[in-house]
């Protein structure tokens, strides 16, 4: 039976750190599905669904001191063989957002999102200079899944009055 596990790792960034924890999975039998992984400011953060038998399950958590300890990173690993009852049929949107950077944008749209029922299923953000003033720009992405008996509408009506509120420009797009 194959199960899965969340590895995720973060350290400082170097050349061959995704070779070194990638070799780490596979050398005690594991397999990489999915991952995400990222620079942010010299730290290097990895997110990683491994899959594996029991044996390589308890070896992936057995050895995972030694990781830390061999590429100089935190690491953890979280089960993620399903343990709830399979999510309600929901719609895939993409949210595209900018505005001039301030405390909360982020905040302030994953909980308008919360108390609509919208979960977030990746959310991707970044501050850019702004073309011609250079000043500081937040853009966020965001791919949701809206709950198939969410009104369109009424959802878009909900994320123009908070972007108006923040001054934040956006763009909804089914995908």
């Amino acid at each position: 039976m194959v199960h899965h596990v969340v590895l995720t790792a973060v350290g400082a960034d170097r050349p061959g750190l995704v070779d070194e924890v990638a070799s780490f999975v596979v050398e005690r039998g594991g397999n990489v599905a999915d991952s995400r992984m990222i620079n942010l400011h010299g730290q290097f953060a990895m997110v990683m669904l491994v899959g594996g038998g029991d044996e390589t399950m308890a070896r992936l958590r057995a050895e995972l001191e030694s990781l830390s300890t061999c590429c100089a990173v935190r690491a953890e690993i979280t089960s993620a063989d399903p343990a709830r009852a399979p999510a309600p049929p929901a719609l895939p949107y993409k949210l595209h957002t900018w505005a001039m950077d301030h405390p909360g944008l982020l905040k302030s749209m994953s909980h308008l999102l919360g108390e609509l029922k919208v979960n977030i299923e990746t959310a991707d953000t970044r501050l850019k200079e702004a073309p011609v003033t250079g000043a500081p720009l937040f853009e966020m992405e965001l791919v949701l899944a809206v709950p198939a008996d969410t009104a369109i509408a009424a959802l878009r009506d909900s994320l123009g009055r908070l972007c108006d509120e923040l001054n934040m420009d956006w763009r909804l797009e089914a995908l």
